[in-house]
C-alpha cells in the first residue's frame, strides 16, 4: 500500500489504473536505467519535491538548478511519462464508456416518449465532425502512432498477461526515447492530412460502421449516414499562404484515392470470402441481368474463373470499376466502365445482398455503411477565406469588368450594396477568362472557384459544400461570395444551388449585429433567390476562439448564446432554417468542453438534430483514436442530439434561455466580466510586452506543428494574434488568463445585484451558466500561479509588470472564491472526483517541465554572454513546450 505521502496516494487502492500508472512509471525508470542512468536520481528527487508542492508544502521553486547536461533526459523521461499517462487515461475512460444509443432509447421510452417517434427523430439527425489541422497536434505522426500501438500493448498486457505485448511497449518506447519529442521541418498540409488520414482510417471508419449497424438494428436500414465526416484541411485559406489551388486539388484527390483505394481492399476481401456457387444459391434474375449487361467491359483476364460464382464475378467488375474511377481521375485518359456516382456503388451492393440470407450478408452490409459514410470523397472539404481577400478579389474584378468606376471598397456599404446587386442581374461571366489579367492574390482566389466547380463535377458533389467567410462584418461579404459562385456555376437561379454561403461571425460585436445582417440578407432578392435553391437553409459558422479573445470568456459564451436565441427568432419570423456550425478549440477559452454538455445546454430549437462543430488539433487524436473511445464520443454526441431533439420537438424546456430574471443576471456577470477582461487585456499599459516576455511565445512558431502562421499579418496588436497561439501560450506556463478571466469581477458585481442565492439558483436550474462555471472551474484547477510566477523574471518593464500581476491575482481568488460558493464546494472539482485526480496526477511532472522551461529561457536570454548555440537551446525549449502540451492535454 502506498504511503500519503506516495506519488500514487492520489488514486483509490486496487484500481486498474492505478496498477497501470505504477506499471507505467516503472517502465519509465527502467528506460532511465537503459538510456540515461546518471538522471534517476534527480527525476525520482524533482518528482517527489513537486509532490510535496502538490501537497501544498513550502518548495523553493526558485533555487532547483538543473545540470545543463542532464536536462534533455530528464525532459525526455518527464514527457514519456505524460504520454504514456494520457494512454492510461483514455483506456481508463474507454473501460468506464460502456455506451450505447439504445440505452437513450430506453431513458426516453420510460419518460413517456413514443418508440415511432424517436425512430423518426433518430434517422433524421445529422452529426458533422469537421476536422482541423490547428491547433494542430503537437506530436509528430511517429508519436500518434506509438500512442495508438501503446494503448493496444496495455490491453494485452492487463486484460490478457501477454508476455509479447510488454516486451513490445518496451521496445516501443525504446524507440521513442531516440526519437526527436518534436519536428525540425516545418509541416505541410499534405502532411497535416496525413496525420488525419492515419486516425480516419485505422480508427474513425470502423468505429462509424459499427456504429451505424447499431443505429438500423432500432430503426432499419439507412440511406444516409448519421455522422458525416469534415475538414478544413487543404480548404483553410484564412491568413494560410500555404493552402494553394495546387494543393486544395491535391487533399481533394487524396482523399478520394484513399477512400476508393479502401474499398477495393474490402471488395479483394470479399472475394476471398464469398465462394458461394450458384449450384447451392441462387443469385437473383436483376444480378444475372447485371452481370451479362457489363462483362464485356472487364478487362481482367483472370474473370473467367468465377463462371459459376456470380457473387464473386459480380464483385469483380465492382472492384474493376473502382480500379477505373481513380485512373480517370488521375490520368487524361478516361474509361467509361466506372463508377460515376456512389450510389451506383450501393446499388450494386444491394443486387448482391438481396440475393443471400442475412447472414451471409453481413460483409456486404459493412461495406455498404462504409460507403454510405465515406461516399467518393471520404471527408466534406470546407473552403474559408477572410473577408479583407474577399473584398480586395472583387474590388479588382469589378475594377476590371468596369462594373464600379472607383475603388469599390471606398464607397459607402449601401453603394456597394448596389453595385453588387446590378452585377449580379447581369449574365454570367467565364472565370477562366479573368486569369492572366489580374494580380496574383486575387487570380489564386478567382481560381479557387473553378477548381471547385471541377472538384464537384470530377470528384463529387458533395466534396466542398461551404464556403466559409472569416470575420463576416456586414450583409455584403455574403452578396460577393454570391456573385462568384454564379459565375463558377455553384448557383444558377432555379436550380439546386451547389454552396452553402457561410458567415463565420467571431467577435463579440458581430455576433450582436449577427441576426441583422442575416435579416438584410433575407430581404435580398437574389440572396433570397440563393436561399429559396438551397431550400431556405442558411448555415451559419459561430467562433468561440476569438470571440472569447476578445473579450473573455463568460461574454465569449453568453454572446454566442444570445447571437443564438436570436436566430431562433429569426427562423420562425422569416420561416428560414439556421444550421448553426460550432467552431470549437480544444482548450475551455476556446469553446472546448464535453460536446453531449454542450449540446444539452444549447438554447430551445437551436440543434433540431442538427450539430456541426470543428474537432481541432489533439482533440481529434484524444477522442477518435481509441477505438472504444471513439464509439463512445460520436454514440454519446448522436445520443444527445436525439435526446436534445425530442426534448425540443415536444417543447419540454431544459435551457434558461428566456427566463427574464436568469437572462438579466448572466447579461450582468458578461457586461462586467468583459470590462474586466478588456481593462487587462487592452487597456492595461505594457499588457502585449508582459504577455512576450512572460509566455513562451517567441518559441511557439519554431515548433513546426502547423502549417499555418500564427498571426493573419504582420502586427504587434493583440486583435491580429491568432486565438491558438495566444491559449496555447497562457496555457504554457501556468496562469491561462484566457480561459477565467473576467469571471470572479463578472459575479462580485452581480452579487450587489441579484444577491449570491439567486446566482447559486441560477448556476443549479440553467444548464447554460453550469456548464460555463464548471468549465471555468477545471481550468482554474489547472492554473499555478507559483509557475506562471516565476516567468515574471523575463518582464522587462518591472513597474508595469508588478501592477499587471497583482490584477492577476486579485481576480484569481476573486474567481476561486465565487465559483466555490456557487458550487458549493470547499476545493475546486471536489464533487468531479475523476478529473480532479487527472489533473492532479499530472501536476508534479508538468512543474518539472515548466522548471525545465525556465531555466533554458534563462540561458537563451544569456546565450550571447556565455558563447551558447541558440539553435540548441530552442530545440531543448520547444520540446519542454511539446511535453507541457502533452500534460495539460491541449496546445490552444
Amino acid at each position: 500500500m502506498d504511503n500519503k505521502n506516495s506519488f500514487l496516494s492520489i488514486l483509490d487502492e486496487g484500481t486498474k489504473l492505478k496498477k497501470e500508472v505504477k506499471f507505467a512509471q516503472e517502465e519509465i525508470l527502467t528506460l532511465i536505467d537503459k538510456f540515461s542512468p546518471d538522471i534517476k536520481d534527480d527525476f525520482l528527487s524533482l518528482r517527489e519535491m513537486f509532490l510535496l508542492k502538490r501537497q501544498g508544502n513550502t518548495v523553493e521553486l526558485e533555487n532547483i538548478k538543473i545540470e545543463p547536461q542532464k536536462m534533455s533526459s530528464l525532459i525526455k523521461a518527464f514527457s514519456l511519462y505524460l504520454i504514456m499517462l494520457n494512454v492510461i487515461e483514455e483506456r481508463d475512460l474507454a473501460s468506464r464508456s460502456n455506451f450505447s444509443i439504445k440505452d437513450v432509447i430506453d431513458e426516453l421510452i420510460v419518460e413517456g416518449f413514443d418508440i415511432e417517434d424517436i425512430k423518426t427523430t433518430l434517422k433524421e439527425i445529422e452529426f458533422n465532425p469537421v476536422f482541423t489541422a490547428h491547433p494542430t497536434e503537437s506530436r509528430r505522426r511517429t508519436f500518434l502512432e506509438a500512442h495508438h500501438e501503446l494503448s493496444s500493448d496495455l490491453k494485452e498486457i492487463f486484460d490478457n498477461d501477454n508476455e509479447y505485448a510488454k516486451n513490445h511497449l518496451r521496445y516501443r518506447l525504446s524507440l521513442l526515447w531516440q526519437s526527436d519529442l518534436i519536428r525540425k521541418e516545418k509541416i505541410e498540409v499534405l502532411f497535416e492530412l496525413d496525420n488525419l488520414l492515419y486516425i480516419v482510417e485505422s480508427s474513425m471508419l470502423s468505429t462509424l460502421v459499427k456504429f451505424s449497424q447499431e443505429i438500423e438494428s432500432v430503426v432499419g436500414e439507412l440511406d444516409d449516414s448519421i455522422v458525416k465526416l469534415g475538414s478544413w484541411i487543404g480548404g483553410d485559406r484564412d491568413g494560410n499562404p500555404y493552402v494553394t489551388n495546387d494543393v486544395m486539388t491535391k487533399a481533394m484527390k487524396t482523399q478520394h484515392n484513399a477512400i476508393i483505394n479502401l474499398y477495393i481492399s474490402k471488395l479483394d476481401r470479399l472475394l476471398r470470402e464469398l465462394s458461394i456457387s450458384s449450384n447451392h444459391t441462387k443469385p437473383s434474375r436483376y444480378l444475372l441481368k447485371s452481370i451479362d449487361s457489363e462483362i464485356e467491359f472487364v478487362q481482367n483476364p483472370n474473370i473467367y474463373l468465377f463462371q459459376n460464382e456470380p457473387f464473386r464475378l459480380k464483385l469483380a467488375i465492382m472492384k474493376e470499376k473502382l480500379e477505373n474511377r481513380i485512373l480517370n481521375l488521375n490520368s487524361p485518359n478516361k474509361v467509361e466502365f466506372a463508377y460515376k456516382k456512389p450510389n451506383e456503388l450501393i446499388a450494386d451492393i444491394d443486387l448482391l445482398i438481396d440475393s443471400l440470407d442475412k447472414e451471409s450478408s453481413y460483409g456486404l452490409k459493412k461495406i455498404r455503411n462504409l460507403v454510405l459514410i465515406g461516399g467518393f470523397h471520404l471527408l466534406k472539404m470546407d473552403f474559408r477565406e477572410h473577408k479583407d481577400t474577399l473584398k480586395c478579389a472583387i474590388t479588382e474584378v469589378f475594377s476590371y469588368l468596369g462594373y464600379s468606376d472607383s475603388d469599390f471598397l471606398t464607397l459607402p456599404k449601401n453603394k456597394q450594396t448596389e453595385i453588387i446587386n446590378k452585377a449580379l442581374s447581369k449574365p454570367k461571366i467565364e472565370l477562366q477568362k479573368l486569369l492572366g489579367k489580374l494580380t496574383s492574390d486575387t487570380e489564386r482566389f478567382v481560381e479557387a472557384f473553378i477548381k471547385i466547380e471541377w472538384a464537384k463535377d470530377n470528384i463529387s458533389k458533395t466534396i466542398i459544400d461551404s464556403f466559409i467567410i472569416s470575420m463576416t462584418e456586414d450583409a455584403n461579404d455574403l452578396l460577393m461570395v454570391l456573385w462568384f459562385a454564379k459565375q463558377a456555376n455553384l448557383w444558377q437561379r432555379g436550380k439546386k444551388a451547389k454552396i452553402s454561403i457561410t458567415p463565420l461571425f467571431e467577435t463579440i460585436d458581430d455576433l450582436k449585429k449577427c441576426p441583422q445582417i442575416m435579416k438584410e440578407l433575407f430581404g435580398n432578392s437574389h440572396y433570397h433567390a440563393y436561399l429559396k435553391d438551397r431550400e431556405f437553409n442558411q448555415e451559419v459558422m459561430i467562433g468561440y476562439s476569438d470571440s472569447s479573445k476578445d473579450g473573455g470568456i463568460f461574454a465569449s459564451n453568453f454572446n454566442l448564446n444570445r447571437a443564438i436565441n436570436s436566430l431562433m427568432d429569426l427562423e420562425k419570423e422569416l420561416n428560414v432554417k439556421f444550421l448553426l456550425f460550432h467552431g470549437r478549440g480544444g482548450s475551455v477559452s476556446r469553446g472546448g468542453l464535453p460536446t453531449h454538455h454542450a449540446i444539452m445546454a444549447s438554447p430551445a430549437k437551436s440543434v433540431d438534430g442538427f450539430l456541426k462543430v470543428t474537432e481541432q488539433g489533439e482533440v481529434i487524436s484524444s477522442k477518435y483514436l481509441n477505438k472504444s473511445l471513439s464509439y463512445y464520443n460520436i454514440a454519446q454526441t448522436v445520443s444527445a442530439l436525439l435526446k436534445k431533439s425530442i426534448y425540443d420537438k415536444f417543447d419540454i424546456r431544459i435551457d434558461c434561455g428566456k427566463d427574464d430574471s436568469f437572462v438579466s443576471l448572466m447579461q450582468c456577470v458578461s457586461d462586467n466580466s468583459y470590462k474586466a477582461y478588456r481593462t487587462l487585456v487592452y487597456e492595461t499599459d505594457g499588457f502585449i510586452d508582459y504577455f512576450k516576455d512572460v509566455t513562451p511565445i517567441q518559441f511557439i512558431g519554431h515548433l513546426n506543428i502547423g502549417s499555418r502562421p500564427s498571426k493573419r499579418k504582420k502586427s504587434d496588436k493583440i486583435e491580429d494574434l491568432r486565438a491558438i497561439p495566444w491559449v496555447f501560450a497562457w496555457t504554457q506556463n501556468r496562469s491561462i488568463i484566457p480561459a477565467w478571466y473576467g469571471v470572479g469581477s463578472g459575479i462580485e458585481a452581480c452579487e450587489r445585484e441579484y444577491g449570491i442565492e439567486m446566482i447559486i439558483d441560477c448556476y443549479n436550474k440553467c444548464p447554460f451558466f453550469q456548464t460555463t462555471v464548471d468549465n471555468v472551474s477545471m481550468s482554474l484547477l489547472k492554473v499555478d500561479l507559483k509557475i506562471a510566477q516565476m516567468y515574471n523574471q523575463f518582464s522587462k518593464d518591472k513597474e508595469k509588470k508588478d501592477i499587471i500581476w497583482e490584477m492577476i491575482l486579485a481576480e484569481y481568488e476573486k474567481t476561486k472564491r465565487y465559483l466555490l460558493l456557487i458550487r458549493q464546494e470547499t476545493i475546486l472539482l471536489e464533487k468531479e472526483k475523476s478529473l480532479r485526480q487527472s489533473i492532479l496526477l499530472r501536476e508534479p511532472y508538468l512543474t518539472a517541465l515548466n522548471i525545465f522551461q525556465i531555466e533554458l529561457i534563462k540561458k537563451y536570454n544569456n546565450a550571447k554572454f556565455e558563447n551558447i548555440n541558440k539553435e540548441q537551446i530552442i530545440d531543448k525549449i520547444t520540446s519542454t513546450i511539446v511535453g507541457i502540451a502533452q500534460g495539460m492535454r491541449n496546445t490552444g
